[in-house]
């Protein structure tokens, strides 16, 4: 691979790449583009706090980008092909070509099976990285498959049918088969227990909700079914600490209720009866917190004694915040890029969309909400400012920084090991990082012609991310200076 080098005062990395990159991006060593890029762009800050290396792009579909749990493998669909790479050097490990357009990937948790699934087919074909023999087939005929997940011993698979009329398990170390009736979704509905002993399942009978309570280790065996008190459950998620179990109601009734595996139930919690209600909900990775988003622009926390709220954070256009940070992306027409400035003078009003409340699913509240790895911090986006995300502080127990970009936010993520470290894509050309207080917010442009980055997903070991455009990928490492 040649290395170029770019002389960044004669002209900036965007017009470089434009006058003699366009035909063959892939061979210039993205190390020396992305120092280049780093500089460039991080030129309000007296030194960047890390650079990035980028690698070649690659062919995927559907977004299906998956990392193995161990970090070790990258799996890669594109169309019939799998193809496993190492995540470190991308050297391929594992190539196959399957009889069906593959629509999703899974890695088992145990990072040693792969599987593959066509839902148009109702076809499931599981591999073993370190033995190309091993092949395992699963079709599920007529009754059909909409989803398919790992359980928690990486050797059983849960599938869903059509119409939401049963969960088949598939143990491929017995080979036997058991069922489950009645699943209320397919998508969502469900949660294992941390320690993935125990698997929890939303059911819709005659009418009503209910939940079950599964033994893994006990062939799926049940060990509770009990109704629940909503008029049409949304959701669900079990507590990092495996004691509760989070239940809420459409977004038509405000109402969360708090259940132990037993069946009993320690909360019903409702803000107010007028409104839409909740639109997001996550767990802090202690449990001691349960964050609530709500269609009208509020995070609330119940804690895990009262299961009282403790306090409530306002997604306010008024701003009244001296202490607040305020980032904001600005487009520079010399250098064909975009740069983060720190507003000086702290913003009197933020803008807010209109949404058509006369159209399901309105474009307003607290549409994700999301802590960090060891909840310290959460952050949110408020779906009628989509081009603002906010972090808050748990411990001062108000928003530290305010990042406003230039076009809506379609995915943030936060690095699952460094936990002031947070990511952006907003299907732009760059990839957006806040990495705390002291280090501030960088912009950094993927160095390839054309190139949309429209959804992230982190290396588990927080190391590297891969970005993905509709049909092209690439990895990117994070390099410390």
């Amino acid at each position: 691979m040649t290395v170029k080098k770019i002389d960044i005062y004669s002209c900036t990395l965007k017009q470089y790449i434009r006058r003699n990159l366009l035909s063959h991006v892939s061979d210039v060593h993205p190390y020396k583009l992305v120092t280049q890029a780093t500089i460039v762009y991080a030129k309000f800050r007296a030194k960047p706090t890390f650079q990035m290396d980028f690698t070649d792009l690659f062919k995927q579909s559907l977004y299906l980008c998956r990392f193995s749990p161990n970090a070790k493998y990258l799996a890669i669909a594109s169309k019939r092909h799998l193809v496993i790479r190492e995540a470190s050097s991308l050297q391929i490990v594992l190539m196959i070509t399957w009889s069906d357009i593959i629509q999703n990937v899974l890695w088992s948790p145990d990072s040693e099976l792969v599987l593959v699934a066509s839902y148009k087919t109702g076809k499931v074909t599981i591999y073993q990285v370190n033995d190309k023999k091993w092949i395992a087939d699963i079709e599920e005929g007529t009754s059909g498959l909409t989803n398919v997940k790992w359980s928690s011993d990486g050797r059983t698979l849960l599938c869903f049918s059509d119409f939401q009329l049963r969960v088949t398990i598939w143990s491929l170390t017995t080979e036997e088969v058991c069922y489950i009736q009645y699943p209320k979704y397919y998508e969502k509905g469900y949660d294992f227990r941390k320690d993935g002993r125990y698997f929890v399942l939303a059911e819709r009978r005659d009418g009503k909700d209910y939940l079950g309570v599964y033994d893994c280790d006990n062939s799926f065996k049940m060990m509770k079914h009990f109704q629940v008190d909503t008029i049409d459950l949304e959701n669900l998620a079990w507590s990092p600490d495996g004691r509760y179990i989070a239940v809420w109601d459409n977004c038509i009734l405000y109402k969360v209720l708090i259940y132990t595996p037993d069946g009993r139930c320690q909360q019903s919690y409702s803000a107010y009866d007028d409104g839409l209600g909740i639109k997001s909900v996550a767990w802090a990775p202690s449990s001691q917190f349960l964050a609530i988003g709500s269609y009208d622009q509020k995070i609330r926390f119940l804690n895990h004694y009262t299961w009282t709220p403790i306090i409530e954070f306002t997604h306010a256009v008024q701003l009244n915040n001296p202490d607040l940070v305020i980032w904001k992306e600005v487009f520079n027409l010399k250098e064909s890029g975009s740069h983060y400035v720190i507003l000086e003078h702290p913003l009197q009003e933020l803008q807010s969309i209109r949404p058509d409340l006369d159209k399901p699913n309105p474009k307003i509240g607290v549409g994700i909400c999301k802590f960090n790895a060891n909840g310290s911090l959460i952050a949110s986006r408020n779906d009628n400012m989509p081009n603002c995300l906010w972090i808050w502080d748990i411990s001062l127990m108000r928003p530290i920084v305010l990042i406003l970009q230039i076009y809506p936010i379609r995915h943030f993520y936060w690095n699952p090991i460094n936990a002031e470290q947070l990511v952006i894509c907003c299907g732009n050309e760059n990839i957006y990082f806040w990495s705390g207080q002291k280090s501030g917010a960088e912009i950094i442009e993927v160095p390839a012609v054309n190139f949309k980055v429209n959804n992230i997903k982190w290396n588990p070991n927080g190391k590297s991310l891969v970005l993905m455009d509709k049909e092209l990928f690439t990895m990117a490492f994070i390099v410390k200076i």
